[in-house]
């Protein structure tokens, strides 16, 4: 009852502000989205559950990763492991079964994918201090994005070539984080240049947990005589990522900041990642073309359970464009049509563990994470490619229909050799003498209908029926050559409501079906993929913000989430379960977040805001729940005016002690619990001077 009473309270609120002052400069714009249906529109015309991340929310964000800018949003579970560029992301449950990086959600950056044709997005490739605003989309949109954005699609909008900037950020504070960001720009006739230079460190709270990463961008655009433009980008940049591991539950009460003695403690990231690409927007008649190419490079280090990965990957990708604006028995139409295509070649090759501690026969802890003997070499290739069309008429002023349909097919070419194998049972590395080949092609068709109904000045009704496709990715598949692609059927309606002076509303009822939901299993330290069957997810999602007086603005979220398999059946070390019925473990059913954010004429500007995350289970079976956080609490004071900005911000004020994940292993009762600590009381001190 008292998280329904939240969610009214929210409501009541932002109705109640509607008639604060209608002063121009109190009246925020109406954020355009151009992810959602890949065309410029208000959020307000858009049928789809969305959020913008604006560039006021991005100033009065630390943005030492995205985890801080994601935190918040209603349908969203964002945390992070290391408090480094691995934020782990989940939109409505999707996402859920990744060990690192994102998966099941489509992520651009300024509208290039940086998700791989399997599904794998890699966030090391984002400088979060050029970002400048995020588009999130939420629910399945594989009808223009394709395979792989089954969740949704998160688009992380940098700063634009266009605007000639001269800026320098630099951050310190607890734990010696560090932050220094660059930027100039300027311009020669109608070229324009944006250099950026980035690094970000930090000692952290924990054993164990050191991150850093230099990061430098080039950005050219050219505006044409005809306002056609062409843009081009290079980005580098290097990543040192240390992964802390978990605690037992003993270790947990005990102290938050000490090494994990799990076998494996000494897992990480080191990578190297190279991209560049160019993009071109230009009418001819009543097209306007914009065609997009792109290529990305990558190298990492990367020690994991048992094995060390040493290996790489080039994906070469395109995405070509059309839109047409015409006219249909009288109403206004816009058709967009695209081919898109992603080929990844990688290769690696996999080391046992040099150095490591043995007992009775079984490897019992590593002691550094150099690479010892080769284990196994494997080269892949994934491609990708779809042709996708939607037609959005107006039929009148009230009325926007979109009606698409997209046809993907994703085809993995995998080829492994294995020479050594650590074996689970046995504890210890054994000879292992295999070759896996692997020929899989996964094809699906992708329909949406979306409409919106504009009620009255103030509120629009939305619909959508919208479909998603997920692929296994190339790992997951190697393991378990039997596993399919998921589908999901999502039905959805909602509000969004914009008044005058800043006030908004945004509500989501959604339901989804998926098939072959992909589904992780952890026995003792190895991970097991296999799909289950069928789940139903049910929520609401809840957004309202309110000026109480110029300048001082109020609000929060409010998230239900009722995700349950309904068919699943699970393996685990030779018998049977049958979880059918059981909710999801980790996602909560409640959810919601509060904020407060002034900014007087004068410069002085405070925020608050507090999140809690509701109880969750710890495991697919059911067995245990645990209690989640209330009102973890973040604070900002700062002074802004002109060329200046100095912020000072404290996260968990209060220094709460949470997991920001726990999970329990019902194979092994001796020790059954995994807790991920949450960062505890931190401070940062920020400036930015713009020159």
């Amino acid at each position: 009852m008292k998280h329904l009473s939240l969610a009214v309270l929210i409501l009541l609120l932002s109705f109640g502000g509607a008639s604060a002052s209608d002063d121009p400069v109190a009246k925020e714009l109406e954020e355009i989205n151009v992810t959602a249906t890949r065309t410029e529109r208000t959020t307000k015309e858009i049928p789809a559950g969305t959020n913008t991340v604006t560039k006021e929310d991005i100033k009065n964000t630390r943005m030492f990763n995205l985890k801080e800018a994601l935190t918040g949003i209603s349908g969203v579970q964002s945390e992070t492991k290391n408090g480094g560029y691995d934020s782990r992301l989940i939109i409505r449950g999707a996402g859920l079964k990744a060990r690192y990086g994102v998966r099941e959600i489509m992520i651009l950056l300024d509208g290039v994918p940086i998700t791989d044709p399997d599904g794998m997005s890699r966030l090391d490739f984002v400088d979060s201090q050029l970002v400048e605003s995020i588009d999130v989309v939420k629910g399945p949109n594989s009808t223009l994005y394709g395979a792989n954005a089954a969740g949704g699609v998160i688009n992380i909008i940098t700063k634009n070539p266009f605007e000639e900037r001269k800026s320098l950020t630099i951050g310190y504070g607890s734990d010696k984080t560090q932050m220094y960001n660059l930027n100039l720009g300027t311009s020669i006739n109608n070229t324009f240049v944006t250099f950026s230079g980035s690094r970000r460190s930090t000692d952290s709270w924990r054993e164990w947990n050191e991150f850093s990463t230099d990061q430098a961008t080039l950005k050219v655009g050219h505006l044409f005589s005809d306002n056609s433009t062409v843009e081009a980008s290079v980005n580098y940049t290097e990543a040192d990522l240390q992964l802390p591991g978990g605690l037992t539950k003993e270790q947990f009460k005990e102290d938050i900041t000490q090494r994990t003695t799990e076998v494996w403690r000494h897992s990480g990231r080191y990578s190297k990642v190279f991209s560049t690409n160019i993009k071109m927007e230009k009418e001819v008649g009543k097209f306007t073309l914009k065609p997009l190419v792109y290529f990305q490079t990558w190298n990492h280090y990367h020690p994991v359970t048992g094995l060390i990965n040493d290996g790489g990957s080039d994906v070469y990708g395109a995405d070509l464009q059309a839109d047409m604006k015409h006219e249909i028995a009288g109403m206004d139409g816009t058709l967009i049509a695209g081919l898109t295509g992603q080929i990844d070649t990688g290769d690696s090759e996999k080391y046992t563990y040099r150095d490591y501690v043995s007992s009775r026969g079984r490897i019992a802890y590593t002691l550094s994470d150099k690479k010892g003997l080769l284990a196994e070499t494997s080269d892949d290739t994934t491609t990708k490619w779809g042709i996708f069309v939607q037609e959005s008429l107006r039929p009148s002023q009230k009325w926007i229909i979109d009606l698409g349909v997209r046809y993907d097919q994703v085809t993995f070419d995998i080829d492994t050799q294995t020479y050594i194998d650590y074996d689970y049972t046995a504890g210890t590395y054994l000879p292992l003498v295999e070759t896996t080949k692997r020929d899989e092609t996964f094809e699906a068709v992708s329909p949406r209908l979306g409409v919106v109904y504009s009620l009255n000045d103030i509120v629009n009704l939305y619909g959508n029926i919208s479909t998603g496709f997920q692929t296994p990715q190339g790992s997951e598949l190697s393991a378990n050559p039997d596993l399919k692609a998921l589908t999901v059927y999502n039905y959805e309606t909602g509000l969004k409501a914009r008044f005058a002076g800043g006030h908004s509303i945004d509500l989501s009822v959604f339901y989804m079906q998926v098939d072959d939901e992909i589904v992780q299993t952890r026995i003792g330290d190895e991970s097991v993929y296999s799909n289950a069957g069928e789940s139903e997810k049910k929520g609401i999602e809840l957004s309202g913000k309110f000026q109480i007086i110029d300048g001082l603005f109020a609000g929060g979220t409010y998230t239900y989430s009722d995700f349950e398999f309904k068919e699943f059946t699970e393996v685990l070390r030779g018998t049977t379960y049958d979880w059918s019925g059981n909710k999801f473990p980790y996602i909560p059913k409640h959810q919601y977040s509060l904020f407060v954010y002034y900014k007087h004429p004068s410069g002085l500007k405070f925020k608050v805001d507090a999140n809690t995350w509701g109880e969750y289970y710890m495991d697919n079976a059911n067995t245990e729940k645990y209690g989640g956080y209330d009102f973890l609490t973040n604070a900002l004071i700062g002074y802004e005016k002109k060329n200046l900005d100095i912020t000072l911000d404290v996260y968990n004020i209060f220094d709460k002690r949470y997991a920001m994940e726990v999970t329990k292993d019902i194979t092994n009762p001796r020790d059954p619990y995994k807790y991920r600590p949450g960062a505890p009381f931190s401070m940062m001190a920020r400036v930015t001077y713009k020159f």
